[in-house]
């Protein structure tokens, strides 16, 4: 309803006869909900900004699977191929997953941690946000069993280059096309069995001098995954790693 002008002009004295905490809170009586309305925009529009000004455009996404990536490669991994390509590291970035563990023993004494990381894999594979792959030859098998990994002849073929420098260390691994592992698990009294292939589908990563001077115990392979929307960006990626000085 309206107020008159006699109505407002009343208000208004009231008001000018209120003390400093009486008109506080009077105000916060009449106005708390649109006050509150307008913080919660406030801070909304806040973290928008802050997420824009700090946030790092993804070159591409990796992840490591069974082994413990060190400072030194660490940096070399993202702010190393940055840097590389010609990119600002403050602006860009490689993303990393750290400490993933893929096992398919289930008496392993990490079997839970197991299942959280391959859950954490495959839900980050189906969001488009997993691109390159490097692992011990327990994770590659894995991975390349589950035929999660793309061959990579044809991939690499696009840089005639950096095939002749990696053709040497392409590795090749099963792939299951179709098998009845549900029935099995169900079952063990039926007997496994699977349809499966060979692929190309890895590089011994490990032999070239950047993970040479990280001092892993054992071979590491770096894989490329299936459903990978970043091709070109792998590539420039594979030749940065495996580019002797």
């Amino acid at each position: 309803m309206r107020l008159t002008d006699a109505e407002r002009a009343e208000n208004r004295e009231a008001l000018a006869r209120m003390t400093l905490r009486q008109r506080l809170d009077y105000i916060w009586e009449y106005y708390k909900f649109p006050m509150v309305l307008m913080l919660i925009a406030v801070v909304a529009l806040g973290s928008m900004l802050y997420y824009r000004i700090t946030s790092r455009e993804k070159l591409l996404y990796l992840a490591c699977a069974n082994i413990v990536v060190g400072d030194t490669l660490d940096s070399a991994l993202n702010e190393g191929f940055t840097r590389a390509i010609g990119a600002d590291p403050g602006r860009s970035e490689v993303a990393i997953y750290h400490n993933l563990y893929l096992s398919s023993d289930p008496s392993a004494q990490n079997h839970q941690y197991s299942y959280a990381s391959r859950l954490k894999m495959l839900a980050a594979m189906a969001g488009g946000q997993v691109d390159v792959l490097l692992m011990n030859r327990e994770a590659y098998d894995i991975m390349s069993a589950g035929g999660y990994l793309l061959p990579l002849e044809d991939l690499l073929k696009r840089d005639s280059g950096l095939f002749q420098r990696v053709e040497g260390r392409l590795t090749e691994n099963m792939v299951i096309l179709e098998d009845n592992s549900i029935e099995h698990q169900l079952d063990e009294n039926v007997a496994y069995q699977a349809e499966t292939e060979t692929a190309v589908n890895a590089i011994l990563i490990s032999s070239f001098e950047l993970f040479e001077q990280a001092g892993f115990s054992g071979d590491v392979y770096l894989g490329v995954i299936g459903n990978s929307s970043r091709t070109e960006m792998v590539l420039r990626y594979i030749g940065y790693l495996t580019s002797e000085p």
